[in-house]
């Protein structure tokens, strides 16, 4: 390219823009113009505040305006504009609010899009939630330990739709930068979250931080020794039992060299008739607290399915049965007791009672006179799943023939 069409390129850019000045400035043609994404300011607050409402929503809403004027009047931009809307009157439920628009002098507002905002309005509540710590980048064998939390619950206020969305206040800790047994104080930012880890937007919280003083503790695994006392009821046998034999602990370098094992409190199985699970609680020394890798420190119980109960009955109670026509029989000897042993299903023998049994001799088998040891015979009215065990298992009797009356 020469010199001459450099120069006549130069003098056309220059003429373009000459005629453009021109244009703007003398002659100024009047247009319309469109501002779009501007700002609505909401007015009266106070009135949803006193009437303890609230907006379900951020409460930032924006408008397209039309403006007419002359076309250097109208090289504007959203801030220059005045957007507001007026909450007074508004009441619980879906509301439509009138948007009016101021615009520089020289202009003049064609259109709002959309004139009329939505806007829903809801009770005004405060309500205590959660704080949840989120750590990440916790180095091996060491687990990230709180020493002090500022607060463990936070108010957070706001249209009651959305705080009841609030099921926590997440902490996001980055402990990888945390020194093992030296403790760090800083601040952390809140950040509402619903049940499934969703930013909920929004609402206010009483605090945005908390001040937490954390650290890393060592982790170390020791046995764990747990004494079982008592016996289960009903005569169950104890058929097998799982006890954890292990536990993890965690504390400074210094705690932890003094801990070789851990005893837990004793767990008492006296009089149970269930499979039974009990909460294995280790024993601590000062300076160690337990790992949260532990999972379920649980000891589970497993007994057998017959029972057996044990009681007394007089042998007076008992009845001689059956005697064949021709014999007398009694009982022969002092009066005693009989220790009675019944074995059968739990649930049937833990409803038992002496009185549900009864005891007879069976005498149909007698021919003759004499004196016979029969086995003691027990019936009850509960069914045949029952095992009945008698000490002494048999009665003397005398059997006796009737002699005849002879006739005078």
């Amino acid at each position: 390219m020469n010199r001459d069409e450099i120069i006549n390129r130069v003098a056309a850019i220059v003429l373009a823009i000459v005629l453009w000045v021109y244009v703007i400035s003398v002659v100024n043609p009047p247009t319309t113009v469109t501002v779009r994404q501007v700002p609505v300011t909401l007015l009266n607050q106070e009135y949803l505040d006193d009437s303890k409402l609230a907006i379900a929503g951020d409460g930032k809403y924006t408008v397209d305006v039309d403006l007419s004027g002359k076309r250097k009047d109208l090289i504007l931009g959203p801030s220059d504009l005045s957007a507001t809307a007026d909450l007074s009157g508004l009441t619980p439920g879906q509301n439509y609010i009138t948007v009016r628009v101021t615009s520089p002098s020289n202009t003049t507002v064609e259109s709002i899009r959309t004139e009329k905002i939505q806007v829903y309005v809801d009770n005004l509540v405060s309500v205590a939630k959660p704080v949840v710590l989120d750590v990440a980048n916790v180095p091996s064998d060491t687990e990230f330990t709180v020493l002090d939390l500022s607060q463990e619950q936070i108010l957070v206020s706001g249209a009651k739709s959305l705080v009841d969305m609030v099921d926590h206040l997440t902490v996001h800790v980055d402990a990888g930068g945390l020194s093992v047994d030296e403790a760090t104080e800083q601040q952390y930012a809140l950040t509402p979250m619903d049940v499934e880890g969703n930013v909920v937007k929004a609402v206010k919280l009483e605090s945005p931080f908390v001040s937490m003083s954390s650290t890393l503790y060592t982790v170390k695994s020791v046995p764990l020794y747990t004494r079982v006392d008592g016996a289960p009821g009903y005569g169950l046998e104890l058929l097998s039992s799982s006890i954890p034999s292990t536990v993890s602990i965690k504390g400074t370098l210094l705690d932890l060299a003094k801990v070789n094992y851990v005893d837990a409190q004793p767990l008492d199985i006296t009089d149970i008739t269930t499979n039974t699970e009990l909460p294995v609680v280790p024993i601590l020394p000062d300076g160690i607290s337990l790992a949260s890798n532990n999972g379920d420190m649980t000891a589970s119980f497993t007994l057998s399915d017959q029972a057996s109960m044990q009681m007394e009955a007089d042998s007076d109670s008992i009845v001689l049965e059956y005697l064949p026509e021709g014999f007398t029989a009694a009982a022969e000897g002092e009066p005693f007791t009989m220790q009675v042993t019944v074995k059968g299903p739990v649930e049937t023998i833990a409803n038992l009672t002496a009185d549900m049994f009864s005891y007879y001799v069976d005498l149909s088998a007698i021919e003759e006179a004499g004196e016979y040891d029969l086995p003691i015979v027990s019936g009850t009215t509960v069914g045949d799943a029952l095992e009945v065990v008698i000490e002494p298992a048999a009665l003397h009797v005398l059997v006796e023939a009737i002699t005849p009356e002879k006739e005078e």
